[in-house]
């Protein structure tokens, strides 16, 4: 049976912007059950140049990057090679007696120790306390990822760190170390540089031909223009990043964070995978039971700062209720964004994926207004057009 949709209030929202000139352009599809419903492409890869945008252009997938360290962990977990409840000092034995800073007048002061060492799954789920808060900042503002610094190098310098808070205590967003510690775990337990890993155990048996931290070959022509929104929110200005995979990171760095480049496609993989329950298109990736700790709501209603809304999963966020004012997805929807706009989720319940991608730097990230129109208008579409 064919399966008609109307979804036209999808592309009137990505066109409306991008005729305002606040979106240089977006390429986006949702799949249901497997089959692939709906796939639009509109605006510029370069504005300036009028470049149009196309299907299999390269994008900056930024902290949809973690998603993947997810999967990495998970796969380690599958075979045996860690378990996400140990302790990271069992892999980094300087990540103990974790000292609690906070800042006074720019300064960082001792404010205690940790009650507990941090695990695994602290990591995933941000509530290590590693670069989740002013502390955290501070400390990356002094000391960020150089050239050459492999993950090892990373992790061990971060077990120096002072912890925002206590291992468990409470939970805020580790925007570019903590997963960097759960990357480095997954490399020390394979005996295996981190992105041949994923080459191997993710990209390759998904299909994700074109993901990768490094431009190579006709990669670099792929790449869409970053651009930053302005102030007042009306306009954009061109940012010019070369190869670099984040902002102010060197070129090839390798991080569980960000920095990766993808496609549309190949990310939609990932995420059919994950509907799938760790299978993609015969080739089992990771358990089912796997798949269900990524997406489980890890921390109570109400504990430090979660909401009857939403919820930490590991580096993914639950929605817990449908609600249309806050949000349309069906309960137990799950997913995450990256800083440059682009987004994806996962519904286990009605088989649906959607991935999202533009490159716009300050546009949101998590909170862009472009992840909500494109999860409420597919929504809306769905559940007005129900066969």
């Amino acid at each position: 049976m064919k399966l008609n949709y109307d979804f036209s209030r999808v592309t009137e929202a990505v066109d409306a912007r991008i005729k305002k000139g606040i979106l240089p352009g977006a390429t986006l599809c949702v799949h249901k059950e497997g089959r692939k419903i709906f796939e639009y492409t509109e605006g510029y890869c370069d504005i300036e140049a009028k470049d149009p945008l196309f299907g299999n252009a390269l994008f900056r997938l930024a902290s949809m990057t973690k998603p993947i360290t997810a999967a990495a962990v998970m796969i380690q977990h599958d075979s045996g090679k860690l378990n996400v409840t140990d302790k990271v000092s069992k892999y980094f034995p300087s990540f103990t007696k974790h000292k609690i800073g906070r800042l006074a007048d720019g300064k960082i002061e001792f404010a205690g120790y940790a009650e507990r060492d941090m695990t695994i799954e602290d990591l995933l789920t941000h509530g290590s306390g590693l670069g989740s808060g002013e502390v955290g900042d501070a400390q990356y503002a002094a000391c960020p990822r150089k050239a050459g610094e492999t993950l090892s190098d990373a992790a061990k310098k971060y077990s120096e760190w002072y912890l925002d808070f206590s291992p468990g205590s409470s939970q805020m967003y580790s925007p570019i170390v903590a997963l960097d510690v759960a990357a480095a775990i997954v490399e020390k337990t394979s005996d295996t540089e981190y992105e041949e890993f994923l080459r191997k155990n993710i990209f390759d048996p998904l299909e994700m031909n074109s993901t990768g931290y490094r431009l190579n070959g006709d990669m670099c022509d792929r790449v869409v223009t970053m651009y930053k929104l302005s102030d007042d929110g009306c306009g954009m200005t061109r940012i010019n990043m070369g190869r670099e995979g984040h902002i102010g990171f060197p070129e090839n760095i390798i991080s569980g964070c960000t920095g990766l480049f993808g496609t549309l496609n190949d990310y939609s993989n990932f995420a059919q995978m994950l509907c799938g329950y760790g299978e993609y298109s015969g080739r089992r990736v990771l358990s089912e039971e796997s798949v269900k700790r990524i997406s489980k709501p890890h921390y109570p209603v109400g504990f430090a700062g979660m909401d009857e809304y939403s919820d930490w999963g590991y580096t993914v966020r639950v929605r817990q209720k449908t609600t249309p004012e806050v949000q349309e997805l069906t309960a137990g929807s799950y997913g995450w964004s990256g800083a440059f706009s682009t987004h994806f989720w996962v519904d286990p319940v009605r088989k649906i994926t959607g991935v999202f991608m533009c490159n716009l730097d300050n546009a949101g990230g998590a909170g862009a207004i472009t992840a909500f129109e494109f999860e409420c208008n597919v929504m809306r579409s769905l559940l007005e057009n129900k066969q």
